[in-house]
């Protein structure tokens, strides 16, 4: 079996494109990054994170249907990914870090592990890169790198409240 080590990496060029090498690129939007521009074999999607306070995204193909969402879990970490109708489970695989199992039933398709923000928000092993169509894979990484900025932004606010709490 062939594994193949991703990481979504800042491009040199521009601080708001990612690439994922072999599979496309992101290129973050608006102020918070809460949305994204997604390519991949030629075609383009956009990538948003819906609401304020929740977790959740869709993903929409040039046209503007809705081709993928993401529904985070109520009270755990992960949730359900959906691309183009098949839906994935995205879980927990690590209870220290941002780190999730992207599961069809259950078949482990890709490991992600979100980092948040950087050079390489989020690094990806993948047993087999046919397995997933590769803007579903982007899709996953947007997905999972938003959920560790949350969990950074998170640890960050809990520090600081500690740190001046007295």
């Amino acid at each position: 079996m062939f594994v193949a080590d991703l990481e979504l990496t800042r491009s040199p060029e521009d601080r708001r494109v990612y690439v994922l090498d072999g599979v496309g690129a992101l290129r973050l939007e608006g102020l918070f990054s809460r949305t994204a521009t997604a390519e991949a074999e030629g075609k383009s999607w956009r990538f948003a994170r819906e609401g304020f306070w929740r977790r959740s995204a869709q993903a929409s193909d040039g046209t503007g249907i809705v081709v993928g969402e993401f529904e985070p879990r109520s009270l755990r970490r992960g949730g359900i990914v959906r691309w183009r109708g098949h839906e994935l489970t995205l879980q927990p695989a690590s209870g220290w870090r941002e780190r999730y199992e992207l599961t069809d039933g259950e078949h482990e398709l890709a490991v992600l592990d979100g980092k948040g923000w950087g050079r390489r928000p989020v690094r990806i092993t993948i047993a087999d890169l046919g397995a997933i169509e590769p803007a579903g894979l982007l899709f996953a990484a947007f997905v999972v790198r938003g959920l560790a900025a949350d969990a950074q932004a998170a640890a960050g606010a809990g520090a600081s409240t500690a740190a001046t709490g007295g």
